[in-house]
């Protein structure tokens, strides 16, 4: 018989994610703090908790999928939060990206509580999600990454093994920087070709037919070009994750110019209302700097 899998976090990603497991077979017990958006799994089966703690003492082992830090502190240690739930031995997998402060803060304290934490950040979208082809960064005690391991390649077909959870952590925040910057060199390209008369999407043709070809830089620009902002990463979030990326290298020592560039673009793309459409807004702060 199948574990029973908690899933905590039903935003764009986690939904995927747990409808990716229950139609995988595992019987599914979940939370969320909007409880409407979970009515869909239920319908298929799933059990609806009122509390992380909740979710955690009917689960085999437990994911969240939240949106900051401060979420997920409270999800796991809260009240009512995983870890005042969580059997002993189970295991609580995090897929968010969060400090790598709180993720070693959160091994600590499960340890103490003769409890596994493991944080799994992930690489991908939503469609990505709901085939299982994410790729999975997964950090913490090798015991119990073998135990999670079956369960990671329903949700990701590479998984890449880290012996501590902030190493996890900051491998997905310096993957992300990669994201920051490619669609901050994508959006500066495409207003300029739009100020001297070159058409957008020829330079996609011709990056298309040479070395500097990437999927994100086709796919973002010809949404770009579509004035298609549909999320699929919100400019709050990557805001979100550049503040994390700023802070942990400020921490480590290092340098991130062109990340604070990146930084500027998407706080002002949020002080102007974008922080809930696609991170690929950011186009629309550089065409107000350079207005036609």
């Amino acid at each position: 018989m199948k574990q029973k899998i908690g899933f905590i976090g039903l935003g764009l990603m986690g939904f995927a994610m747990a409808r990716r497991l229950q139609q995988t077979g595992y019987p599914l017990v979940v939370y969320n703090r909007t409880a409407k958006k979970a009515r869909e799994l239920v319908k298929a089966g799933a059990s609806l908790e009122k509390s992380p703690a909740g979710v955690a003492e009917h689960a085999d082992l437990v994911f969240s999928a939240v949106s900051t830090s401060d979420v997920l502190r409270e999800v796991a240690l809260g009240e009512k939060g995983i870890l005042s739930g969580l059997r002993e031995d189970a295991i609580h997998v995090d897929c968010s990206t969060v400090s790598p402060a709180l993720t070693s803060e959160l091994a600590r304290k499960y340890s103490e509580s003769r409890r596994w934490f493991l944080h799994c950040p992930v690489l991908g979208s939503v469609p990505q999600a709901s085939e299982g082809s994410l790729l999975m960064l997964a950090g913490g005690d090798p015991r119990a990454l073998e135990r999670a391991t079956e369960l990671l390649k329903v949700l990701g077909n590479k998984v890449w093994k880290f012996d501590r959870v902030d190493q996890a952590s900051h491998a997905k925040l310096l993957c992300n920087s990669f994201i920051a910057g490619m669609i901050v060199t994508l959006a500066q390209a495409i207003a300029f070709a739009g100020r001297v008369g070159v058409s957008p999407e020829t330079i996609l043709e011709i990056i298309g037919n040479s070395t500097l070809n990437a999927p994100t830089y086709q796919t973002k620009g010809r949404s770009i070009i579509g004035r298609n902002f549909t999320p699929r990463f919100y400019t709050e979030h990557m805001l979100k994750d550049i503040n994390l990326i700023v802070d942990s290298a400020r921490r480590a020592g290092s340098s991130v110019p062109g990340i604070q560039v990146a930084q500027q673009l998407f706080s002002q793309a949020v002080r102007l209302g974008y922080g809930k459409e696609d991170y690929s807004s950011i186009i629309k702060v550089l065409e107000l700097q350079n207005p036609l």
